[in-house]
């Protein structure tokens, strides 16, 4: 069941990065000389502010500060930069687009260059810090951190400041007469869909992680081999969506920003889910006989867990009855800790569909009652 539901979950994780990424739209807490506002607040403390102005919704392109690594993966042949001839602009931001019209847009256009200058040079006069402008579905905004002395009512002198810069770069968008079609990025939906394949498996994993900690059994009685074979077979998978990226992307503008997060966010994600599968494939499609053994008692104690979320957690130490060699701890349900009164408790341990041992229960023997 866990196998199938894991399968589900990419899916699902996979489908809502997808859209949250190439489709969704934030909706604004409200408007102020004509730019739409959202104020991100994270425990009580505004972190960063969308603001933003309703444009075409043909276009799709993101600019951001151009990077020692931009530069490397240029000079390497990775990633193609379309460069616009104005040394200032070319050497300050990071162009992410491959559509052909813009790029002639943006490079003939020394208003809307301008405009995009003055608004990243925002922080030079206030806490706002410009992070990366983005325009697609129907939307030109940029992202600003917060700094220390901002309050929510200074949005209308950053508004301010600033409507006239979202109006030239909105008005210069607006005045080219292409047809939809001459807007289309050849790359946009590759790269939004190797990207949330990406963060869906990285979401999955975690997601299937920690729900590997609520319960106590069935357990694998060492996760280390699995880790290990996970590890391997991982970074075969790796390998495999790297190259189909980059054969995909060929050099895009975006192919270096794909493969760096693919190799971050993506490796964990396929780590973990690979590993979670792994798990659960061991137990549900393990058909081998149980085998009973009674191990003796050796301790058992409580532990109080450190930090904000304070847990008990109980604790049966018995002796190692694969080896004899030492001694093996579980953690249990107080109700069952509490249950135990003699000296031995039976373990129903099996062998695991792919070869690793694992414990579907722990049972009182009579005399514990």
């Amino acid at each position: 069941m866990w196998f199938l539901l894991g399968i589900i979950s990419i899916s699902i994780c996979v489908c809502f990065e997808f859209w949250r990424r190439h489709l969704a739209k934030w909706k604004p807490e409200g408007s102020c000389h004509g730019l739409e506002y959202l104020h991100i607040v994270y425990k009580s403390k505004i972190k960063s502010i969308y603001l933003g102005i309703k444009c075409t919704d043909s276009v799709n392109f993101s600019i951001k500060r151009q990077s020692w690594l931009d530069n490397v993966f240029k000079s390497i042949g990775v990633s193609n930069e379309f460069e616009t001839k104005d040394p200032e602009f070319d050497d300050s931001f990071y162009l992410i687009t491959d559509n052909a019209a813009l790029q002639r847009l943006i490079a003939s256009s020394e208003m809307l260059r301008l405009a995009i200058k003055n608004i990243m040079r925002r922080e030079r006069t206030t806490d706002l810090k410009p992070k990366q402008i983005y325009c697609k579905n129907g939307r030109f905004w940029v992202v600003f951190s917060v700094g220390g002395g901002y309050e929510t009512a200074d949005i209308e002198h950053v508004s301010l400041s600033l409507q006239k810069y979202f109006n030239d770069v909105v008005s210069s968008l607006n005045k080219e007469t292409l047809s939809k079609s001459a807007w289309i990025d050849p790359f946009v939906i590759r790269a939004a869909l190797f990207l949330a394949v990406s963060s869906g498996l990285a979401i999955n994993g975690v997601v299937q992680w920690v729900r590997s900690y609520f319960g106590y059994f069935p357990l694998v009685l060492d996760n280390s081999p699995v880790f290990y074979d996970a590890l391997k077979y991982s970074a075969f998978f790796l390998l495999i969506f790297l190259v189909v990226a980059l054969f995909s992307l060929r050099r895009s503008a975006r192919t270096h920003i794909v493969l760096l997060e693919l190799s971050t966010v993506g490796a964990l994600g396929i780590f973990l889910s690979t590993a979670m599968e792994m798990r659960d494939i061991n137990m549900e499609w393990d058909r081998s006989p149980p085998q009973i053994h009674n191990v003796a008692i050796v301790n058992k104690y409580e532990q109080r867990s450190s930090g904000r979320r304070k847990r008990t957690h109980y604790y049966v130490v018995v002796k190692d009855w694969r080896c004899q060699c030492g001694n093996y701890k579980f953690e249990m349900s107080r109700a069952m800790y509490n249950s135990i009164g003699g000296d031995s408790i039976s373990v129903i341990q099996k062998s695991g569909y792919l070869g690793y041992p694992w414990i579907s229960q722990v049972l009182l023997n009579p005399h514990n009652f």
